[in-house]
């Protein structure tokens, strides 16, 4: 199974604009049972999505964050129990660097991912370091105390969770990584999993476009892509689907 996620962040688009464009650019892309197209809109779209996507043969529903805590006087925040309430929801991103700036930790990534498992919503755990670690040649041990932040969570193992690799200087800057970094990152967090026994899915994103796509995706370790900007464009992002 391939997966390709789109990310509109804090966008509110026009969803049947989106969704026309979207299938009538896509033309003949891999079928659901080989690829999983993933779109997620902000909370307030989320319904509005699920109701205009229904009769869509490719696309499915994907929520953008999540609490770390059950329901109860967190003003603002959206339970992982809120989310199950949705029965098309099947996905949720955590871990992503916008909000391990605002503060998420290790430790609160591990506790949204294990209270999505608990609803059987599969995480898209994102990790990835700054620019500043990279050059610093600390990037494998950054990811590493990533990985190893949910790699012993309960049930980790027969979950279906998914790893999304973000280098956080490539986010929203147009700024692709090269090919090379991208495949050492990859491989380094493949082979840190199946020390121990972990069979994951990996992503790559970051300034991911229907340019650059399909040479990412010939990477043979990477098995999708997970799109923030380009993914606000419903033809951009089929011609993206094209290239899987």
């Amino acid at each position: 199974m391939k997966y390709l996620i789109a990310n509109w962040k804090m966008n509110s688009l026009d969803i049947t604009d989106w969704i026309s464009k979207f299938e009538n650019n896509c033309g003949e892309i891999c079928p659901k049972e080989a690829l999983q197209i993933i779109v997620c809109p902000n909370f307030l779209q989320i319904p509005f999505f699920i109701e205009k996507s229904a009769f869509s043969k490719y696309l499915s529903t994907g929520s953008q964050d999540v609490s770390d805590q059950d329901p109860g006087p967190f003003t603002g925040q959206v339970s992982s129990k809120h989310l199950s309430k949705f029965s098309e929801i099947h996905y949720c991103i955590v871990g992503h660097s916008e909000q391990r700036m605002l503060g998420d930790t290790n430790s609160t990534v591990f506790q949204k991912t294990q209270k999505l498992i608990n609803e059987k919503i599969s995480p898209i755990v994102c990790v990835g370091e700054s620019l500043e670690i990279k050059k610093s040649g600390d990037r494998e041990n950054f990811l590493l105390k990533q990985l190893e932040s949910f790699s012993n969570l309960e049930n980790f193992k027969s979950s279906s969770m998914i790893i999304a690799y973000e280098p956080i200087w490539a986010i929203g800057t147009g700024i692709s990584a090269e090919i090379s970094s991208i495949r050492e990152s990859i491989d380094f967090i493949k082979a840190t999993l199946e020390t121990r026994n972990i069979q994951s899915k990996i992503l790559y994103g970051g300034s991911v476009n229907a340019a650059n796509s399909k040479e990412i995706l010939a990477e043979k370790n990477i098995s999708g892509l997970l799109v923030g900007n380009a993914s606000l464009d419903g033809e951009e992002f089929a011609k993206i689907a094209q290239n899987f």
